[in-house]
C-alpha cells in the first residue's frame, strides 16, 4: 500500500518567485482569477502574503466572458469569496469578438489579458495561476503545431507587458496534484467547470489521455519536457539579442519596420527579423504560413504593389518607401 507524500507548503515557493522581482514599495500586486483551484490557490498565497507585506497595493480581477451558463454564480462565489477575506477584488463582463475564422477561445485569452492590462497600474504585476502540468501541454500542443524554439519556450515564469508591467507564474513548477491537495488542506473555494473533462478538446485530451501514459511510461517524461522548453527559451532569448543589434535600428520611434534593408537577407533571417519586430510590438505570432506570406508580400514584392497581410485580429500593410506598419483590426 502506498502512502501520499507529505503535504508541499506553497507558500515559501510563492514568496521565493516574489522576491526575485525587486519590488517597490505601493506597487500593485493583482490576483488573476478564474475560479479553479489554481487561480484560487494564487489568491489564497497572496492574502497570506498581504497580511505580511502591507506596504503594496492588492486587487483581484476576474473577467467574465460568459462562455458557460453558470458564469455568474462563479462570479457570485467568487465575490463572496473576496468579501469574506476582506480582498479588493474587480469583477466584470468581457465582450467578446466573434466571427468566422475567430477562435473563441484565443479571442476570449487576448481580450482578458488586454483588458487586465487595462485595469493594472503602471508596474503592476499580475500572479497567474498556470502550473507544471500546464506547461507540459503547452509544449505538446506547440509541438502538434510544427513550432519552433520560441513556441517550444512554452510559458514564461515572469514576461514583460506594457508600461512596465509584469505577467508572474509563481507555480510554473508546482503540479496540479500537489495544488488540489494544497487547496483541499486549506478548505479554499474553488469552482470545478466540467468542460475541463471534455477530451474532445486538444488540451483536456493531452492531460488526460497522453501524458499521464507517458508518465507512467517514463516516470521522468515531464521533468524531461520541462527541461527542453528551457533550453528553447534560452536558444530563442539568445537569438533576440543578437537579432536586436541588426534589426532595432530598423524599427523608428513609431514601431515601423524600415524593411529595404531586409530585401537582400536570406529567408532565415528575413523571417527572425519580422518574428523580432512582431514580438517588440507585443502582437501574437502568425503561423509559419502566415508568416512565410508576410515575408514574400512584404519584402519580395514590387515597389508600387500596396499589399496587405491579416492574421489573429492585426493586419501588416507596406508604404512605397517600404515601411511596415502593424495595426491591431
Amino acid at each position: 500500500m502506498t502512502t501520499e507524500q507529505p503535504l508541499c507548503d506553497l507558500y515559501p515557493v510563492f514568496t521565493q518567485s516574489l522576491s526575485r522581482l525587486d519590488l517597490k514599495p505601493e506597487q500593485q500586486l493583482i490576483a488573476c482569477l478564474g475560479g479553479g483551484a489554481d487561480s484560487q490557490t494564487i489568491l489564497d498565497l497572496l492574502d497570506r502574503y498581504r497580511s505580511e507585506h502591507p506596504q503594496y497595493q492588492y486587487l483581484a480581477i476576474h473577467l467574465d466572458h460568459e462562455f458557460h451558463p453558470a458564469s455568474g454564480e462563479w462570479a457570485q462565489g467568487l465575490v463572496a469569496d473576496c468579501e469574506r477575506r476582506q480582498f479588493p477584488l474587480h469583477t466584470e463582463v468581457l465582450e467578446i469578438p466573434s466571427g468566422r475564422r475567430i477562435s473563441k477561445e484565443a479571442a476570449g485569452r487576448e481580450t482578458r489579458y488586454a483588458r487586465m492590462a487595462e485595469l493594472g497600474k503602471p508596474a503592476a504585476v499580475f500572479l497567474l495561476g498556470q502550473h507544471r502540468n500546464d506547461q507540459i501541454e503547452t509544449f505538446l500542443l506547440q509541438l502538434k503545431r510544427g513550432s519552433g524554439p520560441k513556441g517550444l519556450s512554452g510559458m514564461a515564469a515572469v514576461a514583460k507587458g506594457l508600461h512596465q508591467q509584469r505577467w508572474v507564474r509563481p507555480l510554473l513548477r508546482v503540479s496540479k496534484h500537489e495544488i488540489y491537495r494544497y487547496a483541499r488542506h486549506h478548505e479554499l473555494f474553488w469552482i470545478e467547470d466540467e468542460t475541463n473533462f471534455d477530451t474532445s478538446i486538444d488540451r483536456n485530451f493531452l492531460r488526460h489521455e497522453v501524458v499521464p501514459q507517458l508518465e507512467r511510461r517514463w516516470p521522468q517524461f515531464g521533468e524531461a519536457v520541462l527541461r527542453s522548453a528551457s533550453l528553447c527559451a534560452e536558444q530563442q532569448q539568445l537569438l533576440d539579442e543578437l537579432l536586436s543589434v541588426q534589426i532595432r535600428p530598423l524599427i523608428d520611434a513609431e514601431g515601423q519596420l524600415q524593411s529595404k534593408t531586409l530585401e537582400q537577407a536570406s529567408p532565415q533571417l528575413q523571417r527572425a527579423a519580422l518574428r523580432f519586430w512582431l514580438s517588440q510590438r507585443g502582437a501574437s505570432m502568425p503561423s509559419y504560413a502566415q508568416l512565410e506570406q508576410l515575408r514574400t508580400q512584404m519584402l519580395l514584392t514590387t515597389n508600387d504593389a500596396n499589399p496587405s497581410v491579416n492574421w489573429g485580429g492585426y493586419t501588416v500593410t507596406r508604404r512605397r518607401d517600404r515601411t511596415l506598419i502593424l495595426s491591431a483590426l
